[in-house]
């Protein structure tokens, strides 16, 4: 195989061993220093403001990719009897 294969197929695997608290831990990190970088000081009402955001960005985004998943499969099961959309 491959070298770029086997560094892949390891990678995918070790991600998959993460448990949800440690994807949690890593977003919170990852949270906290972009708003680091943005200029914000830990502590104050402005940098727990941008800690907020942050989260409600990433739930929007969770919400938008199962509405696409949800269209997807209406629009594939739609093209079947009564369901057709007319015109497609």
């Amino acid at each position: 195989m491959r070298p770029t294969v086997v560094l892949v197929a390891a990678t995918a695997l070790l991600c998959g061993c993460q448990s949800a608290a440690e994807l949690e831990q890593a977003a919170a990190a990852a949270r906290i220093e972009d708003c680091k970088a943005a200029g914000f000081a830990e502590g104050s009402d402005a940098f727990r403001l941008c800690l907020l955001i942050k989260r409600t960005d990433e739930r929007i985004e969770r919400v938008e990719r199962r509405i696409d998943f949800l269209d997807a499969e209406l629009s594939r099961l739609s093209t079947f009897g009564w369901w057709r959309r007319w015109p497609p």
